[in-house]
């Protein structure tokens, strides 16, 4: 087994490395430059003072950074080899030696990078400039009101397929597209967000995008990055102005008619573009030729057929001259549903079966079709342990819905913006805590403000998940020799740098040492970290939400004015010590919990066996 796992570690390397190496969208750097681009994040923010608010500045400018890492997923369901093997094989589980045809999908995952929060912030301000693409479908229940009901006989169902979107389109052409829908919808946008600060603020996101694999620093220079949250509708925007040459090609070629009939019938989501053709197949090669040369980085793939095709998670079905519209699964769907004995909130669970079946419900109208879909559906669900009534009665609903109001645009209810989500980690073994904290919310009601603001009715219960075994067992990080390291945050002005312990790993008493579970600086924060006495070399291990930088502050002053002392360790550094210590911070906590900090706090001072701990239970954070 451990022959295998080595095997598809090193197979999964080269496969990505093959992406990195491409000189067309990466270059390796020598050093991480997390810390420059947030410098140039804080010259174009502090250049744009009017543009934001104080909450918004402060939300844009101050975050604790993580390193953006890649990591490729598999394209499992456009291999053919893959393909062919579920065909032939036609089991649960499919055994397929090294298919040669998979390629990875690049991620960079960067949801602490420098830029992901003015990414973040950018998106909230294009997104409203996306209903005016005519071609821009939100989902598929959008698609649905989009398709028509007929279509001539002879006429053939075609998609559009671009290839690698994200990574291909160069930034002068985003930033060109971009100033173009602001510069058109100029009413949509607020007038504080001025179209210097939007393009500077894009520029900034696309020229600043590095990212770490295995040990080496990349930046990407062409595309952008398919994880930031402002991609899709930078990618929507790019693609309805490409789209805007496009009309007019058609116009050029078809005349005015047909343009005016394709600008209505011709949708797309992101990537994928949908269109009945009612032309001959030398007219359409001649479309696929426009289309091809709309940019010369902007290449499309054709599919078509005159009975069915999929789009999206709709099979669109030609019978005769009508439309018709059946739930399509990916030939690798394996509908693994969420099983009904897993640890998850019970109201979850009981709505699986009724959110499925309301989208077969959605997307099939045929009553007998419907049917058999809704078969098929109970079937998964009960290899899923799922009780059947429960199922029934998910399906019973679903059905007794009309399929106008299945299909009609549910728009966001106003008052949902004054409920206080009050968040708690799911654990079935808690006790229920909700009924609690709204019957004691009476105690806020002593303060007028509090009382206005907080009600039973306002208060809005909300679980998150806690970790699984795929988050604790997997990680976006890919590094083939796992060795991470401390170093010194490289600012003029950090007070911790001279103190810091640099390396992979600290020596201590009892011949044992130390090693990171991170790449820490003095800018990281929620960790334990070891204090080494510089006179007796003993260890303190203690634990902090701060940064770094802020723990060794505090640690210099308890040491210089003891009326500040509120530990024996200040004593102990400055009479053995002379006020000098080395500081490692050597375990970066995944919760910014208190508590949980505080308990793996006592885990090391038990297992290291800290003498200068030795006197008191918990440091100060």
């Amino acid at each position: 087994m451990t022959s295998i796992i080595t095997e598809l570690v090193y197979i999964y390397r080269i496969k990505v490395e093959e992406q990195l190496n491409d000189s067309t969208f990466y270059s390796e750097i020598p050093d991480n430059i997390d810390h420059l681009v947030k410098r140039r994040m804080n010259t174009v923010l502090n250049k744009y003072t009017t543009a934001t608010t104080e909450k918004e500045y402060d939300y844009l400018k101050n975050f604790e950074r993580k390193t953006s890492n890649f990591y490729g997923l598999p394209k499992i369901h456009k291999s053919k080899e893959i393909q062919s093997a579920i065909n032939s094989q036609q089991n649960e589980y499919i055994k397929v030696q090294k298919p040669t045809d998979l390629k990875l999908r690049p991620i960079i995952a960067g949801p602490a990078s420098p830029t992901h929060r003015l990414s973040n912030f950018l998106d909230i301000i294009l997104k409203p400039l996306c209903k005016y693409v005519p071609s821009y479908i939100r989902d598929d229940i959008d698609f649905l009101s989009h398709l028509p009901k007929i279509a001539p006989v002879h006429a053939r169902l075609v998609s559009f397929d671009v290839t690698s979107l994200y990574t291909n389109i160069p930034h002068d052409l985003g930033i060109e597209a971009i100033q173009y829908w602001v510069a058109k919808h100029r009413d949509a946008i607020p007038n504080r967000f001025t179209v210097d600060f939007i393009l500077d603020s894009t520029k900034l996101i696309l020229e600043n995008n590095s990212f770490y694999f295995n040990g080496k620093n990349y930046l990407q220079h062409r595309g952008t990055a398919m994880g930031t949250k402002f991609a899709p509708t930078y990618a929507t925007l790019v693609m309805g102005f490409l789209e805007q040459r496009l009309y007019q090609e058609v116009e050029n070629n078809f005349g005015v008619e047909f343009a005016r009939e394709f600008e209505l019938s011709w949708k797309r989501y992101l990537d994928d573009c949908f269109i009945i053709w009612n032309k001959s197949d030398e007219e359409l090669q001649l479309f696929s030729d426009i289309l091809n040369n709309l940019h010369t980085s902007i290449k499309f793939t054709k599919d078509e057929n005159f009975n069915q095709l999929p789009f999206l998670d709709i099979l669109v079905i030609k019978d005769g001259t009508e439309i018709k519209t059946d739930i399509f699964y990916k030939g690798t769907d394996t509908h693994q549903y969420l099983d009904f004995n897993s640890c998850h909130p019970s109201h979850t669970k009981r709505n699986i079966p009724y959110c499925l079946a309301r989208k077969i419900c959605t997307v099939v109208e045929d009553e007998h079709l419907r049917e058999d879909r809704l078969e098929e559906l109970q079937s998964f669900l009960i290899k899923q342990n799922y009780p059947e009534t429960l199922i029934e009665r998910g399906i019973k609903m679903a059905n007794q819905i009309p399929t106008n109001q299945l299909r009609s645009t549910c728009e966001e209810q106003s008052n949902n913006n004054d409920k206080i989500p009050f968040v708690i980690t799911h654990n079935p073994r808690n006790f229920k805590i909700i009924p609690v904290a709204k019957a004691h919310l009476p105690i806020l009601d002593q303060d007028e403000k509090m009382r206005r603001l907080i009600n039973t009715e306002t208060l809005l219960q909300s679980k998150r998940q806690p970790q699984n075994l795929k988050r604790l067992l997997t990680r976006a990080r890919f590094d083939q020799q796992r060795t991470f390291s401390v170093s010194k945050c490289r600012d003029s002005r950090c007070g911790a740098c001279p103190y810091i312990h640099v390396g992979k790993g600290m020596d201590i008493p009892n011949g044992l040492s130390l090693f990171t579970n991170e790449d820490i600086t003095c800018k990281s924060e929620n960790l334990i970290y070891c204090i080494k006495c510089n006179g007796c070399q003993e260890i303190y291990i203690g634990q902090t939400g701060n940064s770094v930088t802020e723990r060794v502050r505090i640690h210099r002053q308890h040491i210089r004015q003891p009326q500040y002392r509120k530990i024996p360790l200040s004593k102990h550094l400055d009479e053995c010590g002379g006020g000098f210590f080395k500081i490692f911070p050597f375990y970066k906590m995944n919760m910014g919990c208190d508590i949980t900090r505080e308990v793996k706090e006592k885990h090391f001072i038990s297992k290291f066996k800290s003498r200068l701990n030795a006197n008191y239970a918990f440091s100060i954070v």
